[in-house]
């Protein structure tokens, strides 16, 4: 787990510029980001908060819900891909419910998936560009445009700043957030039957893995592309670790 501090009041810049978002090749990509993704506007993270430091693997999970649904659940490397075909009912049910029961946790300690405007913020690590590590894609940072064909095991590229491991590509990553389609519009009711998932996979175009591009998945749904990473909102910040 790695701690993310909170911003303090200076926030940080969510959202993406036309610019960035006019450079997408895809069309459809383009046209889906302009639809769904706001200008730059400063939000704030009032409480630190720990995140894994990679998505969660098959080892882990296999360590607390028993069964691996992963597509990718083959050979030696398998244990430490994320895993992937887990569905965010899945996720809150059979691993986040049965490690929150664990006896060890701090009091009021909450494990739990991050919030969109908290996994942006952490992708983003002060950036305020398409990636963690510029504007460009660069295939030998991060897994994404099928040019695989699979997942790849966690700690394979570089972290980014705080020490987090494939904020971009890999799998999608769920977030506790119910959908909705504008940020920037409050008036905007969330869909509960969605659910928010940040940061693309290793099958989609590079643009889907940009820190802004944002996506609504149906909450039972699963599929080789999907995955997550867990939070813990703690009392507790770095020192008490």
């Amino acid at each position: 787990m790695r701690w993310i501090p909170p911003t303090g009041p200076e926030g940080f810049w969510m959202g993406s510029p036309a610019a960035e978002r006019a450079a997408i090749q895809d069309t459809a990509v383009r046209d889906w980001a302009n639809k769904t993704e706001h200008a730059p506007r400063r939000e704030h993270v009032l409480t630190g908060f720990w995140l894994a430091d990679t998505p969660c693997t098959q080892a882990f999970w296999r360590a607390v819900a028993d069964v691996d649904p992963s597509h990718f659940s083959t050979g030696p490397d398998a244990p430490q891909r994320p895993v992937d075909s887990v569905s965010w009912d899945v996720v809150m049910d059979q691993f986040i419910a049965r490690l929150a029961a664990r006896p060890g946790w701090g009091e009021g300690d909450v494990v739990c998936l991050p919030s969109e405007l908290e996994w942006e913020y952490a992708a983003r690590v002060g950036t305020r560009t398409a990636y963690g590590w510029g504007d460009t894609w660069d295939d030998s940072k991060a897994n994404a445009g099928n040019r695989i064909g699979s997942t790849t095991p966690v700690k394979r590229y570089p972290p980014n700043l705080w020490g987090l491991y494939d904020m971009h590509g890999n799998v999608w990553e769920w977030c506790e957030d119910a959908w909705r389609e504008r940020w920037d519009a409050p008036e905007a009711r969330p869909d509960d039957v969605l659910r928010m998932v940040r940061g693309g996979s290793w099958f989609d175009p590079p643009g889907f893995a940009r820190a802004a591009f944002r996506l609504g998945e149906r909450r039972g749904g699963a599929s080789r592309f999907l995955g997550f990473r867990i939070a813990l909102r703690s009392p507790s910040g770095p020192e008490a670790r």
